[in-house]
């Protein structure tokens, strides 16, 4: 059994993602409504997704990922104006308080928008696992996001048709 300073209570489950894709992981995760924490190592990136009763609830990739601020000027949420607004805010601040947050305080975007961003990035990173060939996957049962996330609620078996139309898309 494995620990490290985040996961106290150690590894539940944990394989190699080249004997056990990680479409089959979710979806054991789906069935057997599981909660906690999954973090998925590859070479090139890493990701962490949360569970709570099988759904998903938070996941981020830790390197490639579209930022926030990129995702609210493409669905022209807000102006360029605005993010390099609240990004000096953010750089005064030594990068502790989030973007997010300092958006929605602004009055730039909504709670509800930002919830919406949120949660399409979190799918967006969902999404990109499932191409990983090659990695280990952890889970640590009874993990949960940290309390200042914008939690999302996503059925598994929803997002995995979804991913499996986008890989057949960008196959043909």
């Amino acid at each position: 059994m494995k620990f490290d300073s985040f996961h106290k209570s150690g590894v539940s489950l944990q394989g190699n993602i080249a004997a056990i894709e990680l479409n089959n992981i979710f979806q054991f995760f789906d069935y057997a409504t599981l909660s906690g924490e999954l973090r998925i190592v590859a070479d090139h990136n890493n990701a962490s997704f949360f569970f709570q009763k099988g759904m998903l609830i938070f996941g981020a990739l830790s390197v490639n990922q579209k930022k926030i601020g990129s995702l609210l000027l493409d669905s022209g949420l807000i102006s360029e104006v605005q993010l390099a607004e609240c990004l000096e805010i953010h750089a005064k601040h030594g990068m502790r308080r989030r973007l997010g947050d300092i958006l929605v305080r602004k009055g730039f975007v909504t709670l509800e928008s930002l919830a919406e961003i949120l949660k399409l990035q979190a799918r967006e990173a969902f999404f990109e696992t499932l191409s990983w060939k090659q990695g280990m996957f952890y889970f640590y049962v009874n993990q949960h996001p940290s309390q200042e996330e914008i939690l999302i609620n996503e059925r598994i078996d929803h997002l995995l048709l979804e991913g499996i139309v986008r890989m057949d898309n960008t196959s043909d």
